[in-house]
This record gives structure tokens, sequence and C-alpha cells, in this order.
């Protein structure tokens, strides 16, 4: 919500990067690959708060589902992975994960498949809070309660 989902850092920047309809979207971003962006395949998305609540094993994010996806929660799994804690978090947006080695298409349409109501997942590269490069697998979907969710597995090259 990896972002999960908040990419932005602010509302007029969401804007300005992502507040365009799938029709509108650059060649160059209808172009990623089916391997960098696919239906999410991983198992079930946590559905609600409780679901997130009760998952100890993977690294879950929870964002508001309008710009600028601020964070609401994350999980200890989460906090271990990305270096950030619970009241760090809460209230900023994933950019926090965010550096020269994410790439912005790929966010952006998982931004859009999220506006759609839509599961997704891809390959991104993120930062912990101590700058650690990592790759991850973001699976990413609507919640009951209106929220997003993401959930990262973090991957190395060969998987």
């Amino acid at each position: 919500m990896a972002y999960s989902m908040s990419f932005a850092s602010d509302e007029k920047v969401f804007h300005s990067l992502f507040a365009k309809k799938p029709s509108d979207l650059t060649n160059e971003q209808l172009r990623i690959s089916q391997d960098q962006l696919r239906v999410s395949r991983g198992g079930e998305l946590p559905r609600n708060m409780i679901d997130v609540l009760e998952e100890k094993n993977q690294a879950v994010v929870v964002t508001e589902n309008s710009p600028p996806f601020k964070i609401v929660h994350v999980n200890s799994a989460w906090e271990g992975l990305c270096g950030w804690t619970h009241e760090e978090s809460r209230g900023k947006t994933l950019s926090i994960l965010q550096g020269n080695e994410t790439d912005p298409l790929t966010v952006t349409s998982l931004i859009n498949y999220l506006l759609q109501g839509e599961e997704a997942g891809a390959v991104l590269t993120n930062y912990t809070k101590d700058g650690r490069r990592f790759r991850n697998h973001l699976r990413v979907g609507p919640m009951d309660e209106g929220l997003f969710v993401g959930v990262l597995q973090e991957i190395n090259d060969g998987q």
C-alpha cells in the first residue's frame, strides 16, 4: 500500500505523477512486461484489519485509499524488513522506501490497478531506513474497510 500504496510524498506530487486514468497512460507505462507486473499469485492477501493483525510472518503495510496514500498500519515483520517502526511510519507515505532504483512506472501501474479495485503484484527495488537496498515481490490489493494492503516478500536475484 509498498508503497502500499503511498508512493508520492504529497497529494500535489501524486496528481502530477500518478493521477492519470489507465487510458491516459503513456505507451512506455503500458509496455511494462507481464513478468514485472501481474495479477497476484502468491496466496490470499489480507482482506480486513483482523487478517492484518493476525499476520505475523509476512511483511504487511496498510495505507489510506486516496492520495497521498498515507500509512495506517505496519506489522512487526514489515518493521523488521524495512527498518521503520509503526510509530515512525504511521502517517508517512511509502516514498520512505523508495530510492534511485525504485521503478516509478511500476509504482504507477500498481496504483492504477488499486484504483480500479484490482489486486496486482510486481518486483520492486526498495530501501530500508538505514539505506540498505532490497528487492521484494510486492502484492497489493483493496481491503474490505476501504483501505489498501501491501504484502512484501524479500527476494534474492536468483528467486
